[in-house]
């Protein structure tokens, strides 16, 4: 996919950090690979070891990579998705690692999620004592996914609010 407009720049800056790692994890299996071959000459034991790890870490990385390129699959309208992404209203917490468009929320954690506001039947604020609150949404099947969570005196609070706030709103319609 080429760059074509703001929403899609910004979608490709939202998962770069993703995308990088995917990177290294290709250049890391193809040097595991690389050693195997150059170790055949001399340790066929170190060889097999090395081809192994290469293999698993390979057919792993490319299976992150096939999910990672089909993000998007589920997005119905893209053209509108990167509309919004790039809308004056779309909120944008690059140290949180969100976005909340007006009908979309992005979510970096250890991957990417693309979750459709009208795919959701709830917003929910878990609470663990008076330690930790976690902001979910909730799916009309009853799943929870998580978007932002903070603890007492970690300087979050500010964030998780305005996030809470504006989906209060978006999903009020």
């Amino acid at each position: 996919m080429g760059i074509e407009n703001a929403g899609q720049q910004k979608y490709a800056e939202f998962v770069s950090e993703r995308a990088k790692k995917l990177q290294t994890g290709m250049i890391v299996w193809g040097s595991l690979l690389c050693l195997a071959l150059i170790c055949l000459f001399s340790n066929v034991a170190m060889a097999a070891v090395f081809a192994a790890m290469g293999i698993f870490l390979a057919v792993t990385n490319i299976k992150a990579q096939k999910q990672f390129k089909e993000k998007l699959s589920g997005v119905d309208d893209q053209e509108e998705f990167f509309r919004q992404l790039a809308a004056g209203d779309a909120l944008e917490l690059p140290d949180e690692h969100i976005i909340v468009a007006r009908d979309y929320v992005l979510v970096f954690r250890t991957d990417i999620f693309i979750y459709q506001l009208n795919d959701m039947e709830k917003i929910e604020v878990g609470k663990q004592a008076d330690v930790k609150k976690v902001l979910f949404l909730t799916d009309k099947n009853g799943k929870r996914h998580e978007i932002i969570s903070c603890t007492k005196g970690d300087g979050r609070q500010e964030d998780f609010d305005k996030v809470y706030g504006v989906l209060h709103e978006r999903m009020k319609r």
